[in-house]
């Protein structure tokens, strides 16, 4: 902890107006309309997209957290962050175009459009309560929870004075700006965190003595984990990460999850692009930048603040750790308003997603209808503060980062393959994703209460496993969907023949052979993206032979993806009107 510098806090004002004067540009169009001010009338190219789901992935939680994973099991422990590329890239080929063709304001809309009928309407009822109050809630709690530890850990401030300063500069423009304010800010303070970050790897790698020094260091220090530095866990090393725990990571955690075929944010993001190609893009460029790029920094990092530090009881202050350590004035400035800005970039999003849950699937879906599209802009602008109040109040009760984040996939683990099959299975019916969701949150909450010493992994599986049990059994004791509703989904979004042969045969329907090509193109880009990740982080670990080999490799992997892109049917061009 130290006190800032005149410089540090110019810097940081400037910082802080440049996003508000960029939230504030696009007040006057973002009023016009609920469509308008959510998704920005579907009008957002694929790069803007895939900067601001990065953006809103980089919050201030995000850097703290993998430097604790790493502080905690080494490089290895950033699995349970590069275990979810594996479902990234499943939404890039699979359900991106799904998604822009269902032509929704939020996912929990398809339900009615899926489904059909009472049990449907009380669906969607109740996602819009579950994802847009209970879950936006607890993310925004926890990036709440991360502001305060880096203010504490870092500076003299009166942490709660910073976290009321920038949760009302972020509430402002959002307020009035809509989706279009967080898309602009987003790209803004994506950019400038991501140099932030790279900026204080490169001091905190110059404290240790360089790269090839920090790699000696980890590989000799005796109170440090031999296997710090491997990209695969050391199962012989008894303090690293337990076998189960990867395989959980590896084989289960990446379908089991709110985000299986897409999640909240991204979906928003992809219903905001211009037509499919767009969307299939801006999923794509993301997965890339958050999983193969933007995380090499803050692992550095990690591994220095473990050379320094050691073996921290709290791993993830090792990152604001470092900050206080390495950086000079004016540059800690700097950090401090990127990791301020990032978690900015995160608040707003989830401010503007919550309210389009409220708004679109609860209150002017049941409570208020017909009304004037300004009417239901100025309802979600008074949610907006509603959902910050509560997510204040939430933060006062957690105090990991990594804690929660495991505990919210978790939470919805169970109904994370609910979400998958919906669009490839016609059997299955609103009760499937009400049993699914309300099944493992009480699983999950029953788990962290009465069992909390158990692994992350064990917990995983089992809500998973009993979930899996009660939607399968709910789902066949239930009656199917109406056969009108079936037909007219599968003619609007397509969604290929597998689980849906049933319907085309029965009423002649000729399906779209996307599917094959479409899971050929998921392998062939995991290839090619774990390559690049793994030979950026060679390269930096000094194994310079290996990182020629993955680099090749990776270039092997996007000359065969753009072999299959191009050889495909075209994407459907579907312009907003």
């Amino acid at each position: 902890m130290r006190a800032l510098t005149p410089a540090d806090y110019v810097v940081i004002a400037a910082y802080l107006a440049v996003v508000l004067g960029f939230g504030l540009l696009l007040t006057r169009r973002a009023g016009k309309s609920v469509e308008q001010f959510f998704i920005a009338g579907r009008s957002l190219p694929w790069w803007l997209l895939g900067v601001s789901m990065a953006a809103t992935n980089f919050s201030i939680d995000t850097p703290l957290t993998i430097a604790g994973f790493v502080g905690k099991d080494g490089i290895a422990g950033v699995w349970f962050f590069w275990s979810n590329a594996i479902s990234a890239l499943l939404v890039t080929f699979l359900f991106s175009r799904l998604w822009r063709r269902a032509a929704v304001l939020t996912d929990a809309e398809i339900v009615e459009r899926r489904y059909g009928g009472k049990s449907a309407s009380a669906l969607r009822l109740f996602k819009g309560a579950y994802f847009g109050i209970v879950f936006n809630v607890f993310i925004m709690g926890w990036v709440f929870l991360a502001l305060t530890k880096v203010v504490e850990g870092v500076t003299e401030l009166d942490a709660g004075k910073v976290l009321i300063v920038a949760t009302v500069l972020v509430f402002v423009y959002t307020m009035a700006s809509g989706f279009y304010g967080v898309v602009l800010t987003d790209l803004f303070q994506y950019v400038v965190a991501f140099v932030g970050s790279v900026v204080l790897a490169v001091y905190a790698v110059r404290e240790v003595g360089g790269l090839s020094m920090m790699v000696a260091s980890l590989e000799n220090h005796a109170g440090l984990p031999g296997s710090a530095t491997g990209f695969w866990p050391s199962f012989s090393q008894p303090s690293m990460m337990p076998a189960q725990v990867f395989l959980a990571y590896l084989l289960v955690q990446w379908w089991a999850h709110k985000y299986a075929d897409g999640g909240g944010k991204h979906i928003q993001r992809m219903l905001s692009a211009k037509d499919e190609r767009h969307a299939m893009g801006a999923s794509f460029f993301f997965s890339f930048v958050n999983y193969a790029l933007q995380v090499w920094p803050w692992v550095l990092t990690g591994l220095c603040a473990l050379i320094v530090f050691g073996r921290l009881e709290d791993p993830e202050m090792g990152y604001p750790m470092m900050m206080v350590r390495v950086l000079p004035a004016g540059v800690l400035g700097l950090v401090l308003a990127c990791l301020i800005g990032a978690f900015m970039s995160t608040i707003d999003t989830h401010l503007n997603l919550g309210a389009s849950y409220v708004v679109n699937d609860i209150y002017k879906r049941f409570l208020v209808r017909g009304r004037k599209p300004g009417h239901y802009v100025a309802v979600s602008r008074l949610v907006m503060a509603g959902l910050l109040l509560a997510a204040v109040l939430a933060s006062l009760n957690m105090d990991s980062v990594g804690g929660a984040w495991k505990f919210l996939l978790t939470f919805a683990s169970g109904a994370g393959l609910t979400w998958i099959v919906r669009w490839f299975w016609w059997r299955v019916n609103a009760w499937t994703e009400f049993s699914g969701m309300i099944a493992s949150g009480v699983v999950a909450t029953y788990l962290r209460v009465f069992h909390a010493d158990w692994l992350y992994s064990s917990k995983l599986v089992v809500t998973v496993g009993i979930t899996t049990v009660v939607w399968l059994t709910v789902t066949f004791l239930t009656p199917p969907t109406d056969p009108a509703t079936l037909v007219k989904f599968v003619r609007d979004i397509r969604p290929g023949s597998w689980g849906w042969r049933r319907v085309y045969r029965a009423h002649g329907i000729t399906p779209e052979p996307f599917l094959l090509r479409a899971i050929a193109g998921w392998l062939v880009s995991l290839v090619c993206l774990f390559s690049l990740n793994f030979a950026i982080g060679s390269l930096l670990l000094r194994r310079q032979e290996l990182a020629v080999v993955l680099f090749v490799l990776a270039l092997a992997g996007a000359a065969v993806l753009i072999v299959l892109v191009r050889s495909g049917p075209k994407v459907a061009v579907q312009r907003s009107e």
